[in-house]
């Protein structure tokens, strides 16, 4: 038996007690293009999270081997929660797994009570263990259908997508919330943040927690790393001071243009060039404009 935890977080609290080899999978596959190159990876990740290109390339080379790995267990125990970081990776992961391999899933809701398998005791993760899930065939090719879909260039097919994999209705509307809006040319993330500096400048942490902790926001599963990216691509709708110093110690406030944008008075994209990949949707000069309204996508 293999457990297979998402991130490191939940790995130090992971109990011994379990059987089974332990493996951690570390990637953020809902970041950066959806394609399994790691250098090409590395080359749009490390600018914009600020990583090392050869280090994240061998971290992608060791995931590879853990999965290689992990197909030779008699059985596989996925731990993963229910928010779009974990089920992207989630469904990245199954893709991969050869498909005569015994996959259990141990995927939890997020909830006020529960903030994520990393904050459990050691004895809390005996009873979730306990009722896992076995993946049959069915489940684990909707889970790759979803992969492909996600990956894919044409997001319109992820958007009609009915998957029964758990979670991945809510997911995918999480993921479509990532485009920018018809109405004002923000992303759900950006829009409240925007609203949150409203009244006034706040700093990173304060802003961070208030606006990724915040349902339904909190179900992104956004680390620190990542908002500190989305920031800087929000500007000049928020002005960063010394933004050359640790991102912990920045402190944010709305621009003019932001308050026009956030009143409706202006578009979000008129002062600012996108350059993201949402899947496999390039969001740059020259590409398809790609717009959501109320969970649709429209082509512009």
């Amino acid at each position: 038996m293999l457990h297979l935890l998402n991130g490191d977080a939940t790995a130090a609290v992971f109990p011994s007690t379990l059987p089974g080899d332990r493996a951690v999978w570390r990637d953020i596959m809902v970041e950066g293009p959806a394609v399994d190159d790691g250098a090409e990876r590395a080359r749009w990740l490390a600018p914009r999270l600020g990583l090392d290109a050869a280090e994240y390339e061998r971290g992608w080379r060791e995931g590879r081997a853990t999965l290689q790995r992990a197909a030779a267990a008699d059985e596989i125990v996925l731990w993963f929660e229910q928010d779009l970081f974990c089920a992207v990776n989630l469904w990245f992961v199954l893709d991969r797994l050869p498909p005569a391999a015994s996959v259990s899933l141990v995927f939890p809701a997020l909830t006020g009570a529960f903030g994520g398998l990393g904050t459990l005791a050691s004895g809390d993760f005996e009873s979730l263990f306990a009722r896992r899930e076995h993946l049959d065939a069915h489940t684990r090719a909707g889970a790759a259908a979803l992969w492909r879909a996600y990956a894919a260039e044409d997001p319109t097919a992820l958007a009609g997508t009915t998957a029964g994999l758990p979670f991945a209705r809510e997911a995918v509307r999480l993921h479509l919330g990532r485009f920018p809006s018809a109405s004002r040319g923000l992303d759900e993330v950006e829009a409240a943040t925007l609203q949150e500096l409203a009244p006034g400048p706040r700093g990173f942490s304060e802003l961070f927690r208030a606006v990724t902790q915040a349902p339904p926001l909190r179900r992104h599963g956004m680390g620190d790393v990542q908002y500190a990216a989305a920031l800087r691509e929000l500007q000049p709708l928020v002005a960063i001071d010394d933004e050359s110093a640790p991102f912990a110690e920045w402190r944010v406030s709305a621009t003019a243009t932001g308050a026009d944008v956030l009143a409706g008075r202006l578009d979000g994209l008129a002062h600012r060039t996108l350059d993201r990949w949402l899947g496999g949707v390039h969001l740059h000069p020259g590409a398809p404009d790609w717009r959501q309204d109320d969970a649709r996508l429209l082509r512009r």
